[in-house]
């Protein structure tokens, strides 16, 4: 599995794990103890996006719309990416073919 995969499976996981901990708003922050994991680059970076926002130095909550927001740019950029490599790819075999590769 590729880097940026892993990537996006631990953002949803994140997401997911504070989402299922019903962590949605600041009375039901938690702190990362409650939902089994530790935290990381990966979080802060999600963090400074507003998706979690803490309310001291342990405990945190999921902003749902910034969430559904930061999945959706994620999306996109995958889709992107995608389409570029697609239209390099039928260029590369136009050309190949037009030199009779």
């Amino acid at each position: 599995m590729s880097a940026a995969a892993v990537i996006i499976l631990r953002r949803k996981k994140f997401i997911r794990s504070f989402a299922e901990q019903g962590a949605t708003s600041p009375d039901r922050a938690i702190s990362f103890a409650d939902v089994g994991m530790r935290r990381s680059w990966i979080f802060d970076r999600m963090v400074s996006r507003g998706v979690f926002v803490g309310l001291d130095h342990d405990r945190f909550y999921l902003n749902q719309e910034a969430a559904r927001a930061f999945l959706a740019a994620q999306r996109r950029r995958v889709l992107t990416v995608a389409g570029i490599l697609l239209v390099v790819s039928v260029i590369v075999v136009i050309v190949l073919r037009a030199f009779g590769w």
